[in-house]
């Protein structure tokens, strides 16, 4: 069943991808993909790369917090194969097997590991929210955005708020009802059992509030440079401080779980978005192209990890 489920999410995915190519002229998508400044895009590579490491930083120092000194290199690689199988797996809910995979290869056990992540996801969406909700004001000055748009997106920026702040509610209050919900939360059920002792340990990182959320604001910076120079790889004129608001706007797409990391509703925000600031519609399907190739290149060093850790 859980097969047939991700089968028929890859198919909506590629569904929408096929609809949206119908209405693009695909050679002039092909044609910006060809002329990609290779300088530029690897900077974008190694841009991704330094927002890895920050994230792989963090779950280090968090594990630090609750007594498992890992050697970092060690918990990055972990990280790495959890962000490789976050990439084809529906709301890029596959990160959340880096604890299992971080106890194949360090022997931190998962509810620990969990603990590290769980919680500071739910401040990362929170604070995306944030920087979504800034986008919106500042997309609400453009001509060209209807009140749909606004609504709509608010809509969707609401319900990541309230995930964000269930996953905190779940994770430091001390609820019967905690149990409940979590066996209904995929990749989550089968902790259920040992959800005191996940607690018991996340409440331990619940005073490295300030350092989360400093660690995901230097990676919010390298995210936005990653977009920026793959921006400046294809030619597209758009400002730094705009794609530092576009990001965390059109990224929440990828957590919406009816297709592999959003894919195809991604791609489709990302046009729309970038219309309003008259970027047309085949540069933008070109951009998220390259901008997945450029995630999938560097997610592509946790490969080995998961690889090591099926077996």
């Amino acid at each position: 069943m859980k097969k047939l489920r991700i089968f028929i999410q890859f198919i909506i995915g590629i569904s929408i991808i096929i609809f949206i190519l119908n209405k693009l002229d695909l050679n002039e998508v092909m044609v910006v993909i060809r002329e990609t400044n290779i300088t530029y895009f690897i900077l974008a590579c190694i841009s991704y790369l330094f927002l890895n490491m920050v994230l792989a930083f963090r779950l280090s120092y968090l594990l630090k917090k609750i007594g498992h000194n890992i050697k970092y290199i060690n918990v990055f690689l972990s990280h790495m194969g959890g962000m490789i199988v976050g990439d084809i797996t529906p709301g890029r809910s596959g990160y959340f097997l880096t604890p299992p995979i971080m106890k194949k290869t360090s022997g931190v056990p998962i509810t620990d590991g969990m603990a590290c992540i769980f919680a500071p996801q739910g401040i990362e969406f929170i604070l995306k929210v944030g920087g979504a909700a800034a986008a919106l004001i500042f997309i609400s000055t453009f001509p060209k955005v209807s009140d749909e748009f606004i609504r709509y997106s608010m809509i969707g920026a609401f319900l990541l708020l309230a995930v964000g702040i269930f996953m905190l509610l779940l994770s430091w209050h001390d609820e019967n009802v905690s149990s409940k919900f979590l066996s209904k939360v995929p990749f989550l059920n089968n902790f259920t059992g040992n959800l005191s002792f996940f607690k018991e340990k996340s409440i331990l990182i619940r005073n490295s509030t300030d350092k989360i959320v400093i660690l995901y604001m230097i990676g919010w910076i390298f995210a936005t440079l990653q977009w920026f120079f793959l921006a400046k790889a294809i030619g597209i004129e758009i400002s730094f401080f705009a794609i530092l608001l576009f990001h965390p706007l059109i990224t929440i797409l990828m957590f919406v779980p009816i297709s592999p990391a959003g894919l195809g509703l991604m791609e489709g925000g990302m046009i729309l978005v970038f219309s309003f600031v008259n970027i047309t519609s085949a540069t933008a399907m070109a951009f998220s192209v390259l901008v997945r190739i450029n995630i999938l290149l560097v997610d592509l060093i946790g490969l080995k990890t998961v690889m090591k850790a099926s077996k």
